[in-house]
């Protein structure tokens, strides 16, 4: 079931070819369910928004959480493309590249409303007790994550020789780890400052004999 996303599985199982905006209704739906989380949000309150009327929308999605899960996917595959796009471009070292991703991860905080967090992270933590969907997308999505920073810092451990899988695949998930933590910190209020501090000694943290080598 991995291998297609909930939103192509559920037009296929239902038969019906979109009437609407697809993109709109998916980010309207992320926002509200971002937002209010999803038992306060229904399928009405998007109707409303999206001018999608119900019918539509239960016969693309099959029911709300169908809805959500599309919307869930699709959220968590932009943010994994955000980290890759983020370390894949910092120029230089692989540790300013990781000094890049946390200070794009602190400036997203700061840019989302009343400090929402992450849509992934409140719904693993809201939601994967009960949709063991949200738990396997979120646990695929990290992965990609860490797979894109590992990607980013192994040309420079390989300069220096230090080619170690396992050692790198631990680097790269605290990595995601201590950015994932920048944003629950700033949802409970922390400021830019402080993050700022924490995001540099994580950085810090990279191994000397290659984090500051910069591969052709």
């Amino acid at each position: 079931m991995w291998g297609i996303s909930h939103t192509d599985w559920y037009g296929e199982v239902m038969g019906r070819p979109r009437q609407f905006d697809e993109s709109g209704l998916l980010d309207a739906a992320t926002e509200l369910f971002w937002s209010r989380g999803f038992d306060d949000t229904s399928v009405e309150d998007i109707s409303r928004v999206t001018g999608v009327g119900n019918g539509s929308v239960y016969a693309a999605y099959g029911s709300k959480q169908g809805l959500f899960l599309a919307a869930f996917e699709r959220y968590c595959e932009r943010r994994a493309r955000f980290v890759r796009t983020v370390v894949g471009s910092a120029p230089g070292s692989a540790r300013a590249a990781v000094r890049a991703l946390f200070q794009a991860v602190i400036d997203d905080c700061a840019a989302q409303p009343d400090r929402r967090g992450c849509l992934m992270l409140n719904s693993i933590a809201q939601l994967s007790g009960r949709m063991p969907e949200v738990a396997g997308i979120g646990a695929r999505t990290t992965a990609d994550m860490e797979r894109g920073v590992a990607d980013r810092l192994r040309p420079a451990a390989r300069l220096a020789g230090e080619i170690d899988e396992a050692a790198l695949s631990a680097q790269s998930a605290n990595i995601v780890v201590v950015a994932q933590g920048l944003i629950q910190l700033s949802r409970l209020g922390v400021g830019r400052g402080r993050l700022a501090e924490i995001a540099d000694v994580s950085s810090q943290a990279l191994p000397p004999t290659w984090a500051d080598r910069v591969a052709s």
